[in-house]
Parts: C-alpha cells; structure tokens; sequence
C-alpha cells in the first residue's frame, strides 16, 4: 500500500540531523578532514535513524 508522505512526516530529520553532528563532533580527533567527516556521518546516521523511527513508529501503534 502507497503511502502519500507529508512534510510532518519528516519533522524530525533536521533535529536528528543536528544532534548526530552533534554527537559524532564532539569526538576528538587530530584533523580537520576528519572531524568534518565525523560530523557527516553523524548527520547521515541520524537521518537514518529518524527515517527508520518515522517509519516503525506507525506499526508500533
């Protein structure tokens, strides 16, 4: 079954998006290169995770 996807459905990516820069950037680490790149996985990981709770959230109901 086709699900019409709203912007509400996805209210929560740009915070989770924050808090896994937030996060994975607070790690310390010797370069530049690779504290921007842990900031990149850290955005990437919480759209992920906020993805995945948008979506499971509904069957849990």
């Amino acid at each position: 079954m086709a699900h019409a996807y709203t912007i509400s459905d996805f209210v929560l990516i740009i915070p989770m998006a924050i808090a896994g820069v937030l996060c994975m950037g607070s790690c310390p680490c010797s370069t530049q290169l690779k504290h921007n790149v842990l900031r990149l996985v850290g955005a990437m990981l919480g759209v992920v995770f906020a993805v995945l709770l948008v979506e499971g959230l509904p069957a849990l109901i």
